[in-house]
């Protein structure tokens, strides 16, 4: 009694059953994605000038005390180093303090425009018959038929449903 193997491709759903979505790709080419990134640029650049000019000042007021750092007494000379330490501390903290501000406000928008993506996803996929969706990535597939992409009917209902 011999057993036939079964064949590989029956556990394989039809093309048809299955897509791919590029969700980097919906969320920088969305209107709402485009519309994020902007601000986020714009808040970027924002906190960038008024950490830059505090830098700036910082340094001027380093440069001023070494140029009249003979000119002080050594407690007044101390005071002064000392007032320019918790300052340039104060600055890393701001930096720092942004930095955070501003992953968390990009978190937010794009947990919000993937939450979005995904809810279209879910009824393309219920209303064309798809069974599985992946997330088409680098780290993920690393080759699928192009037809098997949906991408950009994505961002063309996410653009629709959300303005």
């Amino acid at each position: 009694m011999t057993l036939a193997p079964a064949p590989a491709e029956a556990a394989v759903p039809e093309t048809k059953k299955l897509a791919l979505v590029d969700l980097q790709r919906v969320l920088m080419e969305t209107t709402q994605g485009k519309s994020a990134k902007k601000n986020l640029e714009k808040a970027v650049a924002k906190s960038s000038a008024k950490l830059e000019r505090k830098a700036a000042d910082l340094q001027k007021q380093y440069e001023d005390l070494q140029a009249k750092a003979a000119m002080l007494s050594e407690s007044e000379l101390m005071r002064r180093q000392q007032e320019l330490m918790v300052a340039e501390q104060e600055l890393q903290e701001l930096y720092a303090a942004a930095q955070e501000d501003l992953a968390k406000k990009e978190g937010l928008l794009m947990e919000k425009i993937y939450k979005n993506a995904s809810a279209i996803v879910k009824t393309m996929a219920k209303n064309e018959g798809i069974h599985v969706v992946l997330v088409r990535s680098e780290l993920t597939v690393l080759y699928a038929n192009p037809q098997l992409d949906i991408t950009n009917k994505v961002i063309v209902a996410y653009d629709k449903k959300f303005k």
